[in-house]
């Protein structure tokens, strides 16, 4: 836990925009940016996707009743049951005509005009797919784009701190009598009883010096974890605080063995109060360990937006494709589906570097916006609440009761990131 400077670094400026939290054919698969090579030499049938595309709804981006466009809003379908209306919009080669398909494989009625097509369709179902079908060049050409339907979504905000290992160590060298006579816990607890938050602990296997690790810790207190499950959770976060970015090009295997170490000590430790809804040190991992991830409950990660031309370094991202990092600065979630994983960006500003009073214009930016409104992230790091850290916050509990009572005012609820659909919604 250095004090990185915020002109060194990105990860500071990641969490303090995330931590308080394209057309179809781009977003099919994860990747970095196209090669230059590539996209000099563009073949025909590259020129031809991208002229014929879905534009609006975004593959895999995750939509609500109230998001705004191109949600139109919903209405009631036979026997009763909901129905969300979208508006979908495209590009295609002058002279094509378009022929767009609903998941039911019915035809939906498009219009085209200046190399545009659109038209409105209603879904049913959590996962819809759109088609659609032109012939350009003389060859038939089909695309798709897919909605992921958060249905009975609502406002709600999450609470995580992130980096936690020293209340491990203070907890098993005192040998309290309570988990609670740690005045850190303590004072989260006191967070709880007054605000009612949920409050999620990502934890490392050793402390940062290597002082200590969980398996020191003694599984005395599992009972008291469980005890107080139902508000404070504890999940894997990394190994260890350094190296920084530790699985930026992690194999699965090397993912996976950490995981299965702090998974593994957290259940000993807690029981029932283990939980997979972390987040990743460093917010990034390759591609190839999602399924990793995946297997192991984790359903939604954390991440940020940022536009292509932005200065800002490409880490803290999960390498997610240039196209979804662009969609995630104006919506909030996207849906990787070959792993199922969702990645949201749910940005107030980490209390640990937002002055108390910059702690709501920070959460007003997130929800004045209906489409990033429903689903807000509350967060920051374990240590900046320690005294004897050279970072310590003295008015940290303060930041958080900001926050939390902004929110509850505003009648957003407390949840686990876990729990149904899209963090609470179906």
């Amino acid at each position: 836990m250095k004090n990185r400077p915020q002109t060194k670094t990105s990860r500071r400026a990641f969490l303090g925009t995330v931590a308080f939290g394209a057309a179809a054919a781009t977003c099919g698969r994860v990747c970095r940016a196209a090669s230059p090579v590539r996209s000099a030499f563009a073949t025909a049938a590259d020129r031809s996707a991208q002229a014929f595309a879905f534009h609006r709804p975004f593959d895999g981006g995750v939509l609500h009743a109230e998001y705004g466009s191109p949600v139109l809003g919903t209405e009631t379908g036979p026997g009763g049951r909901q129905l969300l209306k979208v508006q979908f919009t495209g590009s295609v080669p002058p002279g094509a005509q378009v022929e767009v398909f609903a998941a039911d494989g019915q035809q939906v009625a498009a219009t085209v005009q200046d190399g545009t097509f659109q038209g409105t369709v209603l879904l049913a179902d959590r996962i819809s797919e759109l088609k659609a079908r032109a012939t350009i060049d003389n060859a038939p050409q089909e695309i798709r784009t897919r909605v992921v339907w958060a249905k009975n979504s609502s406002r709600r905000f999450r609470c995580y701190i992130d980096d936690h290992s020293f209340c491990f160590r203070d907890i098993a060298r005192r040998d309290y009598e309570s988990i609670f006579d740690c005045f850190y816990l303590q004072r989260l607890r006191q967070l709880h009883r007054e605000f009612g938050v949920k409050i999620n602990l990502n934890c490392f296997n050793s402390t940062p010096e290597r002082d200590f690790r969980l398996a020191m810790f003694p599984d005395k207190y599992k009972s008291e974890f469980e005890d107080n499950a139902h508000w404070l959770r504890l999940a894997f976060h990394a190994e260890n605080e350094f190296p920084d970015i530790p699985y930026r090009d992690a194999t699965p295997e090397k993912l996976a063995a950490d995981f299965d170490l702090v998974a593994g000590e957290l259940q000993r430790i807690a029981g029932s109060a283990y939980t997979a809804g972390l987040q990743i040190h460093w917010a990034d991992v390759p591609p190839d360990c999602y399924q990793v991830l995946a297997d192991r409950g984790v359903k939604m990660l954390p991440t940020r937006g940022r536009k292509p031309d932005s200065p800002e370094q490409k880490i803290c991202d999960y390498h997610l494709p240039d196209a979804v990092l662009k969609y995630l600065v104006d919506n909030q979630g996207w849906m990787h589906f070959e792993s199922g994983l969702i990645f949201y960006s749910g940005s107030t500003g980490g209390c640990d570097w937002t002055p108390v009073d910059q702690i709501v214009p920070n959460i007003l930016r997130q929800i004045d916006v209906p489409a990033t409104s429903h689903l807000i992230n509350i967060a920051g790091h374990e240590q900046y609440w320690w005294p004897f850290y050279k970072n310590f916050v003295p008015d940290i509990y303060e930041r958080y009761a900001t926050a939390f009572r902004f929110v509850l005012d505003r009648g957003y609820r407390p949840i686990w990131i876990e729990d149904g659909f899209f963090g609470g919604a179906q």
